[in-house]
């Protein structure tokens, strides 16, 4: 079987029978309760990966690594239910779960799903790509990295009430870091009004005020990738603005600042029992999704290298599309 390179996962199978760390982590799934596992949420290229990592070593934890990702086995079943089983792997990709219940009890399939990936217990080799060594997988207390979570975690975190750590990153970081990966073409394929207008589950219901700029910006890149960052941040901003829950929205410009007491305060707000380890620094790290362009970069080039990497024109772009869908604070 040939396997394409995609976003943020090695060449790996997408079955895994007999695999021990998959084994280990069904043994282990009863002891771990779905409340005590951390949740870090973003959009693609901003951060989500690189504060996965730093949080799986404070808190002595092991990973799970993007659990819809179509290369997860289990995931076939949901997107049968989303009726998306047919549709290319490129569309798959880029597909964001929803549900706009308050809890995920009319939704079994997603319910059970987020259960398991919240006690590391989904199959595939996939969801352990960030994994170190075997001994990673005897521990009980489990990270999840999600980019394709905004769309259903305040039904989860109603469901679960789990901690939830949602980075948000400039756009025009975003849109230039995804510039620099081997898998920008995908974006190529990006449509919005398919993703966010089609899809029979009820999402249509929450875009709908915004289905005229969904339609133009399909037509060029930048600026639909800038409009699906700003409509998925948009709803889970929305979803939380009572501000009630163990959610906390914190920028990646902020962390990579090297504020490691702004990590610490969080993990205290978020009631997360805490284990600093005093060699774990936030700055100037690498993570396993960093391109190949910005390994070893300063902090100074992290968050604003953008300014090299956009022209004049797709910095416009950006920085209009953000501003008409309601999300110019997120410019830094």
């Amino acid at each position: 079987m040939t396997m394409q390179v995609v976003p943020g996962v090695s060449r790996v199978e997408l079955e895994d029978k007999g695999n021990p760390a998959a084994d280990i982590d069904q043994a282990l799934a009863p002891q771990i309760d779905p409340r005590d596992t951390v949740v870090i949420s973003g959009f693609w290229r901003s951060g989500t990966t690189w504060l996965e990592e730093a949080l799986t070593e404070i808190l002595q934890a092991k990973t799970i690594f993007e659990p819809f990702h179509f290369m997860v086995p289990a995931a076939k079943k949901l997107f049968k239910y989303y009726g998306i089983a047919k549709k290319p792997e490129s569309f798959q990709e880029l597909f964001i779960p929803f549900c706009g219940d308050r809890t995920l009890e009319l939704q079994p399939l997603l319910h059970q799903y987020y259960d398991r990936a919240l006690r590391a217990d989904l199959p595939g080799n996939a969801v352990r790509v960030l994994r170190k060594d075997a001994q990673e997988c005897y521990r009980t207390r489990v990270v999840v990295k999600f980019t394709r979570g905004q769309l259903s975690l305040r039904a989860a975190h109603n469901t679960f009430g789990m901690p939830i750590i949602h980075v948000h990153r400039d756009p025009r970081a975003v849109i230039a870091s995804a510039k620099m990966t081997d898998w920008y073409w995908l974006f190529d394929h990006l449509s919005l009004r398919e993703q966010l207008l089609e899809i029979k589950d009820g999402r249509a219901d929450f875009f709908r005020p915004w289905i005229e700029a969904i339609h133009e910006y399909d037509n060029d890149k930048v600026a639909r990738l800038t409009a699906y960052w700003a409509l998925t941040e948009r709803f889970l901003q929305d979803a939380f603005v009572d501000g009630r829950g163990r959610i906390t929205f914190v920028s990646y410009e902020e962390l990579n600042r090297g504020k490691e007491e702004l990590m610490l305060a969080l993990l205290m707000q978020l009631g997360v029992q805490k284990v600093w380890r005093d060699e774990v620094q936030l700055t100037n790290r690498d993570s396993y999704s960093t391109s190949q362009q910005r390994q070893g970069a300063s902090t100074a080039e992290r968050i604003a290298g953008w300014k090299k990497t956009l022209t004049a024109a797709e910095i416009k772009t950006i920085e209009s599309v953000v501003t008409r869908l309601g999300l110019a604070n997120r410019l830094s």
